[in-house]
């Protein structure tokens, strides 16, 4: 359910590392000569990685910072530029996180406009975004929740018919649609959802298709079930079962679903599809909710945008209800846990316009630097395409990166954004990776995976007395192993990070 009420986060400030200046004379020797046996295992690790013959003719940017002597252990073209893939949401998280702060919460309004009389609304509703990316996503129960909930406002507010239109506003934020640079074979996959000031389940449907008997069609079932989307099948069932593959795309520019292939029989498969014009798909649903819940609608659904201001009903403007997203410091867990692209796409754009900058995504960079430069982090050459890591645009350095981690370890909201990241072994994309004896949950970090790019970049537990860990940041790109093999000689790396000692 979403949460009515705000979340109770620590805000728990971490002492500065200590500096080696500040050493007592007689304890400097031994500090230093404790330095060296990280120093070397460090660097050996290193020397290893860069050997894996798997990774020839890749480029290789690695930096690990032992925050508790403030000492490089390791680096390799650390100042150079790499794609960063996912590890791009780190920058997003913690410019969302340092502007807006953990509590913020996006609303959104439902108004109506016109004149109301015996039960009828004589105008149009009209739903208002604030750039939620959560509004009927994986926190509700189901997608069409948060309507159903202002249909029963509406229908206490004694609105049981509605003249005129259901329509979208999304103008919080410009029309950019996709990230510059997103590829055209990415466009119906949900993970390339479209950006929108009005976000609906997370600008998807979740389509899955069953298979019965061979020769016979499949069936196929939309998440939210709506008209929004057709459907169009000319997959095959088959009793062989290597049968395939099956295809679940969206039509280049259009709202429908094709299915083709073959699956093999008693089978499913579910993927979630993108939607065209979450703003349209929003307001869509919406009336058909209303429908369902007894409140006729007379007029379409829409996008402002397509109206125009002056084809907007005239008259009084009443807002019926609002709805708030759950607080940023759970919105940034299912952002960096389950590296969702649009949280981070519409977060760096809301940081900014909090700030009273524009929403576009060049805006968002120009926050964000400065945010950055704010937490002492260099961004020289640092090049922000996106907010999610899906472009091939994007240009990030690992010290920087390493840098911004150290600067997140000491900030007031370190726990917050701590917090939000997998652990080795135990959650997020980080579940099935790091998972051994000496590493399960000792490694919190950001992973990143774009075609020929991994990237792995954040904390590891050390286990020593000040509670300091080690930063550190890898990115890989133009490999041409496979994918699984550039990700298991990053782990190989960084297991042979992490201390034995310390359980």
């Amino acid at each position: 359910m979403r949460n009515a009420r705000l979340a109770s986060v620590g805000r728990a400030r971490c002492r500065a590392p200590r500096s080696p200046w500040r050493t007592p004379r007689a304890l400097l020797a031994a500090a230093v000569l404790a330095t060296v046996a990280p120093a070397q295992d460090a660097a050996a690790a290193l020397d290893r990685l860069l050997r894996d013959s798997r990774l020839s003719g890749a480029r290789i940017g690695v930096v690990v910072v032992d925050l508790d002597r403030g000492q490089v252990l390791c680096s390799n073209d650390a100042d150079a530029a790499f794609m960063p893939a996912s590890n791009m949401k780190l920058i997003s998280s913690a410019v969302a996180l340092v502007t807006l702060g953990p509590d913020h919460q996006f609303r959104t309004v439902l108004r109506a406009r016109g004149r109301y009389a015996d039960g009828t609304l004589h105008g149009d509703l009209e739903l208002v975004g604030s750039g939620d990316p959560t509004l009927g996503g994986r926190h509700e129960d189901s997608a069409t929740a948060p309507f159903e909930r202002f249909a029963t406002v509406a229908r206490k507010r004694g609105i049981e018919r509605v003249t005129g239109r259901v329509i979208g506003d999304d103008d919080c934020q410009p029309d950019e649609i996709l990230g510059d640079g997103w590829t055209w074979d990415d466009e119906s996959a949900g993970y390339a959802a479209q950006l929108s000031g009005l976000c609906f389940a997370e600008n998807s449907v979740r389509v899955l298709v069953r298979s019965a008997a061979a020769g016979q069609p499949p069936r196929i079932r939309l998440t939210p079930a709506t008209s929004y989307l057709d459907v169009s099948c000319s997959a095959d069932v088959r009793e062989d079962k290597r049968t395939g593959p099956l295809k679940v795309e969206r039509l280049h520019g259009r709202n429908e679903i094709h299915v083709s292939g073959a699956m093999p029989a008693s089978t499913s498969l579910a993927k979630h599809v993108s939607v065209d014009n979450p703003t349209w798909y929003a307001a869509h649903v919406l009336r058909e909710t209303l429908s369902a819940a007894g409140i006729e609608v007379e007029g379409p659904a829409a996008d402002r945008d397509q109206l125009g201001r002056s084809a907007t009903s005239s008259g009084r403007e009443v807002a019926l209800a609002e709805l708030r997203s759950p607080p940023l410091a759970d919105i940034l867990v299912t952002l960096n846990k389950s590296s969702q692209n649009l949280y981070a796409e519409q977060l760096i754009r809301a940081a900014s316009r909090h700030i009273g900058g524009g929403s576009d995504m060049d805006s968002a960079e120009k926050h964000a630097k400065t945010t950055l430069r704010g937490l002492g982090v260099n961004t020289k050459g640092l090049v922000i395409a996106d907010g999610s890591g899906l472009t091939r645009l994007n240009l990030v350095r690992p010290r920087q990166l390493a840098d911004l981690l150290a600067a997140m370890w000491r900030h007031q909201h370190r726990d917050v954004f701590v917090a939000s990241l997998p652990i080795s072994g135990v959650d997020g994309t980080l579940r099935g990776r790091l998972g051994g004896k000496t590493t399960r949950g000792k490694v919190r970090a950001k992973t990143g995976y774009i075609r020929h790019v991994v990237a792995l970049s954040g904390y590891i537990s050390t286990g020593n007395s000040s509670g300091q860990p080690l930063v550190f940041s890898v990115m890989i790109n133009n490999f041409v192993c496979s994918t699984r093999a550039a990700k298991s000689a990053v782990d190989t790396f960084v297991k042979s990070l992490v201390p034995s000692r310390g359980d």
